[in-house]
């Protein structure tokens, strides 16, 4: 009757732990590189991250700061510029303070910076 009882626990713990992982937006990529610094403001900063971006192919984000701003969004699409753009974090959600976005090798490259 133990050995019933904690396997119950166990499968009641394995079950509500698989509905408590983040959920990811679709065609969200969860990637930081390195510790670089970005210097200026929200605008320039969306714009220096979305064209290293773009240069390596790096679909994900850049860390380093947010020029002033809270927090940042990341995006790709190799539909469109809009569609890139539309994909980064927290779009709609909160408000934005710059945002940029490159063409790269194999699509667009989105940089968004909230307030």
């Amino acid at each position: 009757m133990v050995r019933f009882a904690i396997a119950v626990c166990l499968i009641v713990i394995f079950v509500s732990n698989a509905d408590a992982r983040p959920r990811r937006r679709r065609g969200a990529v969860q990637t930081s590189v390195g510790s670089t610094s970005w210097a200026g403001g929200p605008q320039a900063v969306a714009s220096a991250k979305a064209r290293r971006a773009a240069a390596g192919g790096i679909k994900g984000h850049l860390g380093g700061g947010f020029g002033g701003g809270n927090a940042e969004g990341v995006g790709f699409s190799t539909y469109s510029a809009q569609s890139a753009l539309n994909s980064c974090c927290f779009t709609g959600e909160r408000r934005v303070a710059g945002s940029s976005v490159v063409r790269g090798a194999d699509g667009w490259y989105a940089v968004k910076i909230y307030w």
